[in-house]
């Protein structure tokens, strides 16, 4: 090898080779799009139509294309397909009723919408599931899931609800459940209500053979004053239709408590308005100039808000059981929760910053508000003692750059305003806080890790049935929300007052890693 290269000459004895590869670079050697080559969030539409909206670099190739594109599209002309009937082209006159109508069968989640935009869905446990998604975003999901954080929405879990007196549910769950085989319905901080735990469950007496599986159980916090107790058993789908028979036989719930309401769906008012007359009807076809809306006969209900029922039972089929010998009573709650999970080692930064405690209500405004179920809450002076205790927890929480420094399972409740009310006007990246991290109190910070969130800051008005059915039936519509945010003075800043209906419990759990 030569100790040195005169550059001319090496230049001049490679030029071929340099033209040859810039030539076999510029070409393309696949039909790919030239909007492939940017990435997935510059791409738009509205692109194919005006160049101008591409960058600089990408117009000529662009334009060069869609004449290529056209005078091949004039050379050959396909025949027109069939179009539809005029019956399916028009939109439904009321969306929400056709949605409860395409999801009889299968029932669709929160974020059915956003997922069937971006997924590949699928029918499963009676539910309709994103599979895969469209387009190319494993390693975006992974940097996410690594890096950042990641959401998934775990609705389609089946809750099961028990409530009875402490020693009766004990005696009925252990013939299920073996210390030898990990913690049990009985575990001591489980029992307290301060951690959710997993438990292995087996056929009634069955230990160590017939295993039913994994479920996660969260104990309501003993209220004071109150001798009986409330549990929650998260179980997977397929778990459902074995779990819920053996639950009725050890409990001995044989006795069906028949609904309540209407078992189809739940309205927005108890009464509906009355139908209009078939003269009224016929006026307003017939009246010219009217504005044609696709007839519906529930068009005059209210909106619909939920409906009763999930994949895994029919709507009519009962959902609650009592027994008369132990007390005990079982609720099926399985689609009547919002559950989501995030993964990632920035999940607690972008929750810390997503959600804010609720704002009290004045008193000029618990008066106004008295329909709802927040001003009634703030009339109590415990209940807003409570609250504030669990803000400053949560406050105290913003200071711990990771929730590794937290016992696993560690449960905190909460009841915060709309996460929609506190939105940004522009979409970003949230990472840790360094300031909050210093000015959290250092010795409230020691003390919640070292021992936990205290037991009655574990409380929430998420166990209260009353205060679910008010939270679903009176949330603030997006388009009154967007109509608000349109009034406002000062474009993007916050609502204030805060509406009394825009407010949400939750409860907060932390989901270890693998261990």
């Amino acid at each position: 090898m030569p100790k040195y290269i005169t550059g001319g000459a090496f230049a001049r004895a490679r030029a071929a080779e340099v033209k040859a590869m810039l030539r076999a670079v510029s070409q393309t050697a696949c039909s790919s799009h030239v909007f492939q080559a940017l990435p997935k969030h510059m791409r738009r539409r509205a692109m194919s139509h005006n160049t101008k909206r591409l960058p600089r670099r990408l117009r000529d190739v662009a334009d060069r294309m869609r004449e290529k594109s056209l005078q091949a599209g004039s050379k050959k002309k396909k025949e027109p397909a069939k179009s539809k009937s005029r019956k399916a082209r028009r939109r439904h006159g009321n969306l929400l009723l056709d949605f409860n109508r395409r999801q009889r069968k299968n029932i669709w989640l929160e974020t059915h919408i956003w997922h069937a935009k971006r997924f590949h869905m699928v029918k499963k446990w009676g539910y309709c599931l994103g599979d895969r998604p469209t387009y190319k975003c494993y390693r975006s999901c992974y940097r996410a899931m690594s890096s950042h954080c990641l959401l998934q929405d775990l609705s389609y879990y089946c809750c099961i609800e028990l409530k009875g007196e402490e020693d009766e549910l004990l005696a009925a769950l252990s013939q299920m459940t073996s210390k030898e085989a990990g913690p049990t319905f009985a575990a001591a901080l489980c029992l307290s209500g301060r951690r959710q735990v997993s438990v292995t469950i087996y056929r009634a007496g069955q230990y160590p053979c017939q295993p039913l599986g994994p479920v996660t159980v969260l104990w309501r916090p003993k209220p004071p004053g109150i001798r009986g107790r409330q549990l929650w058993i998260w179980a997977h789908p397929t778990l459902k239709q074995d779990l819920l028979p053996e639950l009725q036989s050890v409990c001995r719930c044989w006795e069906a408590v028949p609904p309540s309401i209407d078992p189809e769906v739940l309205c927005g008012k108890e009464k509906s308005a009355p139908h209009p007359e078939p003269e009224n009807i016929l006026e307003a076809k017939l009246k010219p100039g009217a504005k044609r809306k696709r007839s519906s006969v529930d068009a005059s209900e209210p909106p619909v808000k939920k409906i009763l029922g999930d994949g895994t039972r029919l709507p009519g089929t009962t959902v609650t059981w009592k027994s008369s010998s132990t007390g005990i009573v079982i609720n099926d709650l399985t689609m009547e929760i919002v559950r989501y999970r995030l993964i990632g080692p920035q999940s607690h930064s972008v929750l810390t910053e997503a959600l804010e405690a609720a704002t009290v209500c004045k008193e000029v405004d618990k008066s106004l508000g008295s329909a709802f179920w927040w001003p009634q809450h703030c009339s109590d002076e415990s209940n807003m003692l409570l609250h504030q205790q669990q803000a400053d927890v949560f406050h105290t929480l913003k200071g711990i750059s990771s929730t590794t420094e937290l016992p696993p399972g560690t449960v905190l409740g909460l009841t915060v305003d709309d996460p929609r009310l506190t939105l940004p006007t522009k979409k970003m990246k949230v990472l840790p806080c360094v300031s909050q991290a210093q000015e959290a109190d250092e010795d409230k910070r020691k003390e919640l890790i070292l021992r936990g969130v205290p037991e009655q800051c574990c409380q929430s008005s998420l166990w209260e049935e009353s205060v679910r059915d008010d939270v679903t039936e009176n949330k603030i519509p997006e388009q009154a929300l967007n109509r608000m945010k349109s009034e406002m003075l000062v474009p993007g800043s916050r609502l204030s007052p805060t509406p009394p209906q825009g407010r949400v419990p939750v409860l907060l759990v932390h989901q270890p890693g693998k261990q």
